[in-house]
């Protein structure tokens, strides 16, 4: 299952330049994966600098913007977002040696997301899909639809020991699954959880919706279940 608040991603970040005066030979960036900041939000950036030998470096890093879709503190790393829908890039430099650019999908900021409709739905003996699991994403005031947004639905019950145990399964045949929000606020296409071909389903699966934010954190109303019944 995706840890929205959790992974990095090791980029490749090596200059083509020699090694520098001040003994610098790579500057390699981390970034969260997936590489985004939202609207207004923070994203903490780091960079490693080492040496011929690939010794970590204990020396000054230095950041840069190559776009005004976003800023960056030159000093202390921290990105922030400032047009939605588009990218910026940003290098470290340690001494006079720079890392690879790197670049940043600017998200739209949202401030609430809302189960819409009924939050128990019923899969009929018979049928294969549940009906939709439906939610909005919102920002400002008054509230307004938000695009461009990812929405992570997860299977937090029944739990199983390994995925080939699973007896419930979105359309990807995954316990899990990320739908990016359309105009309406709501993700296209719209989640359904369907019971696995060979496998008897659970009387009743809890899915757990959520949307993280780039920076860390969740946004409000994230957490919410959906209870999907499986009647005999």
């Amino acid at each position: 299952m995706r840890s929205r608040a959790g992974l990095l991603l090791a980029l490749a970040a090596c200059s083509n330049l020699s090694t520098t005066e001040g003994g610098v030979a790579s500057v390699t960036v981390e970034a969260p994966s997936p590489a985004e900041v939202e609207v207004d939000g923070t994203v903490q950036l780091r960079a490693i600098a080492r040496g011929a030998d690939g010794e970590e470096l204990d020396i000054p890093i230095y950041w840069r913007v190559l776009d005004t879709t976003i800023a960056v503190d030159s000093v202390e790393g921290l990105l922030t977002g400032i047009t939605p829908g588009k990218t910026g890039r940003v290098v470290a430099r340690a001494v006079d040696l720079y890392s690879r650019e790197v670049s940043f999908s600017v998200v739209p900021q949202a401030d609430t997301l809302i189960v819409v409709g009924d939050s128990v739905v019923t899969v009929e003996p018979g049928e294969d899909e549940s009906p939709s699991l439906q939610v909005r994403v919102e920002a400002g005031d008054p509230p307004l639809a938000v695009s461009g947004r990812r929405v992570t639905f997860e299977v937090v019950s029944p739990v199983f020991a390994t995925l080939e145990d699973r007896t419930v399964e979105f359309s990807n045949g995954q316990l899990s699954r990320n739908l990016t929000t359309t105009s309406t606020g709501q993700p296209s296409p719209p989640a359904t959880l369907l019971r696995r071909v060979g496998k008897t389903a659970p009387d009743t699966a809890v899915v757990r919706v959520s949307v993280y934010r780039p920076g860390g954190g969740i946004v409000p109303g994230s957490g919410q279940h959906f209870l999907v019944l499986f009647p005999r």
